[in-house]
């Protein structure tokens, strides 16, 4: 077991120590040893921290290792040496070398943590530790070499504070020296190596003397002579040296080459940074040669290295600057004064082939000794230029754009002020100042904005603020002169990289000008719409007035021609009636005019037949052509069905308007109506070899009472509001109308209509005779001669009458009596029978009467106005002049009346191969009354006797021209009289005759024979067998009527009229028991119906012409 009183002084006597002492100058060296020692070691661990191989760095820490572990094993024994103890002392040789290699060992551990570039706490105290180790044991196995009589023994307190020192120092000089490597940069690194280096060698000798100080020599003194201390000197002194020079040499060497590493690196790191540099680098010295020249440079100027080394720098520079390069060089060099050294400036260079180059030259002095160098610097700015001049180009293009805007663009911050970053040049002439004052001088743009349009505006760009987009609005501006300009602003906000918005771009632009033009289209709409208004009321106030006397005229007189007169006052009252209905016809005409222009005529949608509706048109028109020598053929391909939707009254009034014109305007050859197209897209031609229309009056047809020209209103006559009213008609049905014409050619008008295709309809029934149940009626008119007709009309009819001249007589009438039904003028003086009748509403309603019907009697024409009668109360509407019939229908609709029929029964319609022989319904409610359809029928039958035989001659003798025309005025007549069996038949004589077909002839004529028979059986069956020789023969004591009928034909065909000679026609019919037949005449010549006057004229004086009913 280990007995520590043989180390330690635990219970020695104090007496028995011996005292040494130390000699001044061996301490001080064994310190300055052991700094030494540790410096050297530092500066080795430096140098491996930066060594570029393993075993360098492994070399340098041994050597270091060596320097530092020999240094403390030196300081020890200088240390020994220095202290002077009262007894011989010789060392043990074994020990005293061996002592050597904790030193040493603590060494490699400290040089190994200090070439480290980084130590943490823990590595930094466990090296302390480890070091401090070292070092003592060091020393206590270099005390143990000690050979002497006293025993040595330590004190342990002392022995410990001597390891605490060593290990406490040891660590201090590890963090000292890391410590101070962060802050190299402010100290220099031999000044952290020997203060690191300072502690580590105190580390080392305070540790030794502390442990001096614990050693305890127990003994008796002695003689010192013969102490043998010549080897522990000599071994301290050789091994001192040979370290030194070990260490000196190796380091060194290691120096050296690690010297030699580092510059042949950064030489290599110069040329490589001087090889790839973008741009051109080159060398020369004081006399301008050149030394370097990089691969930039030469892909700049086009030479290679080999051809411009040693050669002046002028020749890559053009005139004037290639003679003065040298001289600014020399200059430098002499004054110092630095022109063009140190200083970057742009100019032009010569490549090999004699072309500039615009570059950037630096040139500085490099510092190195010898002859002076200089490092020019040279970047190829060409594109930069090129962009540069680009950007000014753009940059001027812009201006111009900006100076030329008719408006001003601008720049606007979104701040407070909204302050205006840029703004063109147009806003002198939107404000009267110019954009310093708003740029420069804070004048604020949005404090001239209208002060009631300000938040309107800020609320548009605090939208698009928020919402990301762009904002236009208008807005007035005041001039600095005073005016106030309306302006339109647009722009778009603009954000930046954060996602906030950043300022506003926009232009603003002057709209005073079209604000002005607005106002004057305002103007001129409201003025044109005043206009219009004046119009419509010109009209319905004209409507009015004229309509209102024009009731009582025809009243009266119809009343009149119901009571016996003379001839005289008959035909008088007859002109009288006459004039009456014709200036009706013109008042309509106008009226009807007006309504298109208007939009107030409305498309009926009804299922009708095309066919006949066509076939109609030529029939009423054809003895109006023949009368002129003219040709009307119909052209309906028998493909395209026969019913259609849409509105037949209107497309008749169409053609009816173009094929009279065309039969007006022709004079030779004919007129052709040709149906084609599909359904959707019909197209319906009137074709005529009239006087044609030249192309600079083909527009101008259109126009109302238009004519081709001054001679052609001469001879023709205008075409009135026909071709007007047809357009606008045909335009309304959603078609067109066009016209293709050739002067002394003639015409082809062509009217489109997308028509679709409809239902079979029946044949229309004869309106029924009204007779209304003995009522009590309240009359209200302001005129009295209306009362008074309808007075004796309606009196006539069985009904008892109270009249009023005013609103307020009618309603006091109202509340005094019980009636059926009240007929309530709108327009009276004082209280209207609008209001009226809103009082007898309001009487009804307060105590809880039944509504009495009330019917509005007005010559207006306008639509609000029976809007206006509906909103009062009214249930019934009658427009002025009445129709009798009319309003017995109204007064039995709002009544609720049952109406009684008294039409005459007529025969039904038979049917022979499954064709209707005799259409007697359409016949009679077209020719009036049945006498005149069957006295027509049997001129008819008596015309065409024998036309089945003298046809089927014709055909066999190839006449097939005659036979067209004989069967075309057969077909016409028959169509007239409604007789489809006879009409269709001779329809397909027609077509078949005009194809060439002629096999099937015969069997058509034997067929059209029995047609005309079965119409005879028809006749004779129900026993309408007029006396044809009534027509021909003149009533006793009558004049020649068919003599009469001609002259009367004469007149009207030559555009004239003879009054006399239609009275004395007149006359003479009704003489003759023919009024109805006088009544149609008269009737047809009243509404300007001149073809159908002519028709009729015609059949009695020529019986083979049947006459065409009348509208």
């Amino acid at each position: 077991m280990l007995d520590l009183r043989q180390f330690f002084a635990l219970d020695a006597d104090p007496a028995l120590f011996l005292y040494g002492s130390y000699s001044p100058g061996l301490v001080a060296l064994s310190v300055v040893v052991a700094v030494l020692a540790a410096i050297s070691a530092l500066h080795a661990a430096g140098l491996a921290r930066h060594a570029t191989s393993r075993k360098q760095r492994a070399t340098l820490i041994v050597t270091g290792a060596v320097a530092l572990g020999g240094g403390i094993w030196s300081m020890h024994f200088i240390g020994m040496l220095a202290f002077e103890l009262c007894t011989p002392v010789s060392y043990s040789r074994p020990i005293t070398l061996l002592s050597m290699l904790p030193g040493l060992g603590a060494s490699l551990v400290a040089l190994s943590l200090l070439s480290r570039r980084h130590l943490s706490g823990p590595q930094l105290i466990e090296g302390g530790v480890l070091i401090g180790a070292g070092i003592g044991t060091m020393h206590y196995s270099g005390m143990a070499a000690m050979v002497m009589a006293p025993a040595l023994r330590y004190d342990p307190l002392w022995f410990a504070g001597s390891i605490v020192v060593a290990v406490t120092l040891a660590v201090l000089a590890l963090w000292l020296r890391f410590r101070l490597r962060r802050l190299q940069r402010r100290l220099s690194a031999w000044v952290s190596i020997v203060t690191g280096g300072t502690v580590l060698g105190l580390a080392v000798a305070g540790m030794h003397y502390t442990g001096m100080a614990a050693a305890r020599f127990v003994g008796t003194a002695a003689d010192t002579a013969n102490a043998d201390t010549d080897f522990v000197a000599g071994a301290v002194a050789l091994t001192t040296i040979g370290l030194t020079v070990l260490v000196a040499v190796v380091n060194g060497m290691l120096r050296y080459q690690q010297l030699y590493h580092q510059i042949e690196s950064k030489e290599a790191r110069l040329k490589a940074i001087f090889d790839t540099a973008v741009d051109g680098m080159i060398t020369i010295d004081g006399n301008g040669l050149i030394h370097d020249f990089n691969q930039a440079a030469e892909a700049l100027f086009g030479w290679t290295s080999a051809e411009v080394v040693d050669r002046n720098i002028s020749m890559l520079m053009p005139e004037p600057h290639r003679s003065h390069h040298d001289r600014y060089l020399a200059h430098y060099l002499t004054t110092g004064d630095a022109r063009i050294i140190g200083v970057g400036r742009e100019v032009m260079a010569q490549r090999r082939d004699g072309s500039l180059v615009p570059i950037r030259l630096a040139i500085g002095q490099a510092a190195v000794p010898g002859e002076p160098l200089f490092v020019a610097f040279v970047t190829d700015i060409s594109q930069r230029k090129a962009m540069e001049q680009a950007l000014r180009d753009s940059e001027e293009q812009h201006r111009t754009l900006l100076r030329n805007i008719p408006g001003l663009s601008f720049r606007r911050l979104l701040d407070e002020g909204r302050a205006m970053l840029f703004m063109s040049d147009a806003v002198l002439g939107l404000t009267g100042w110019d954009a310093a004052e708003f740029v420069e001088r804070g004048r604020r743009f949005c404090e001239l904005v209208h002060p009631d349009d300000r938040p309107t505006l800020r609320a548009a760009i605090d939208a698009a603020t928020h919402g990301g987009g762009d904002y236009a609005i208008e807005y007035r501006l005041n001039h600095r002169d005073g005016r106030v300009l309306w302006m339109w602003e647009s722009g778009s906000v603009i954000f930046d990289a954060a996602g906030e918005p950043a300022w506003v771009d926009g232009v603003v632009f002057d709209l005073s000008e079209r604000h002005r033009m607005e106002q004057e289209l305002r103007e001129s709409r409201d003025r044109a719409e005043l206009a219009a208004a004046s119009k419509t009321a010109f009209l319905a106030n004209m409507s009015h007035e004229i309509r209102t006397p024009m009731n009582a005229i025809i009243g009266f007189t119809e009343l009149l021609l119901d009571t016996r007169l003379d001839a005289f006052q008959q035909r008088h009252l007859e002109t009288v009636r006459r004039s009456a209905r014709s200036l009706l016809g013109l008042l309509n005409d106008i009226l009807d005019t007006a309504k298109l222009e208007r939009g107030a005529v409305d498309i009926e949608t009804v299922d009708f037949s095309l066919r006949e509706l066509v076939h109609q048109v030529a029939a009423s028109l054809r003895l109006t052509a023949e009368s002129k020598g003219l040709a009307l053929d119909v052209s309906y391909p028998p493909t395209l069905g026969d019913y259609f939707k849409g509105d037949p009254l209107r497309i008749l009034q169409v053609l009816t308007n173009l094929v009279g014109n065309a039969i007006k305007f022709t004079e030779r050859g004919g007129v052709r109506i040709e149906v084609g197209g599909t359904p959707g897209a019909l197209r319906i031609d009137v074709v005529d070899t009239g006087i044609g229309i030249a192309p600079d009056r083909i527009a101008r047809i259109f126009e109302p009472f238009a004519q081709a020209d001054a001679s052609t209103s001469r001879r023709f006559g205008g075409t009135g509001l026909g071709t007007t009213i047809a357009r606008q008609l045909a335009e309304l049905m959603h078609g067109r109308l066009e016209v293709d014409s050739e002067v002394g050619v003639g015409s082809r008008f062509m009217l489109h209509l997308p028509l679709p295709a409809g239902d079979a309809v029946a044949a229309e029934q004869e309106a029924p005779i009204v007779r209304l149940p003995s009522m009590t009626m309240l009359v209200a008119d302001d005129v009295p001669q209306n009362l008074e007709l309808m007075t004796l009309v309606l009196g006539r009819a069985g009904h008892r009458l109270v009249t009023a001249a005013n609103g307020d007589e009618a309603f006091a009438a109202f509340l005094a009596g019980r009636f059926d039904v009240v007929l309530m003028d709108v327009q009276m003086p004082h209280t209207d029978g609008l209001e009226a009748t809103r009082r007898i509403r309001a009487h009804e309603r307060l105590h809880a009467l039944a509504a009495t019907p009330i019917v509005a009697l007005t010559a207006s024409v306008l639509n609000q106005d029976r809007v206006a009668a509906r909103e009062a109360g009214m249930d019934g509407f009658a427009s002025k002049p009445l129709d009798m019939s009319r309003l017995m229908m109204e007064i039995a609709r709002v009544t609720g009346q049952a109406l009684t029929d008294t039409r005459r029964h007529l025969p039904a319609s038979v049917e022979t191969d499954g064709s209707t022989v005799a259409d007697w319904q359409r016949g009679i409610a077209l020719w009036g009354d049945a006498d005149a359809l069957c006295r027509a029928v049997r001129r008819f039958l008596d015309s065409f006797a024998g036309s089945a035989e003298l046809l089927a001659g014709l055909a066999t003798a190839g006449e097939h021209e005659a036979l067209c025309q004989h069967v075309h005025r057969l077909r016409g007549a028959a169509a007239n009289l409604c007789l489809p069996a006879v009409s269709t038949l001779a329809m397909r004589i027609e077509s078949e005759a005009a194809a060439g077909r002629v096999d099937a002839l015969p069997t058509l004529c034997n067929a059209l024979k029995d047609a005309l028979d079965a119409v005879a059986a028809e006749l004779a069956q129900h026993g309408h067998r007029p006396d044809a020789a009534a027509a021909t023969t003149p009533a006793a004591g009558g004049e020649d009527i068919p003599a009469l009928a001609r002259a009367l034909h004469d007149t009207l065909t030559h555009g004239e009229f003879d009054d006399a000679v239609l009275g004395r026609l007149l006359d003479s019919l009704k003489a003759a028991g023919r009024g109805t037949v006088a009544s149609r005449i008269e009737k047809a010549i009243d509404e300007f119906e001149f073809p159908a006057a002519q028709s009729a004229l015609a059949a009695l004086y020529d019986p083979t012409a049947t006459e065409s009913p009348s509208p």
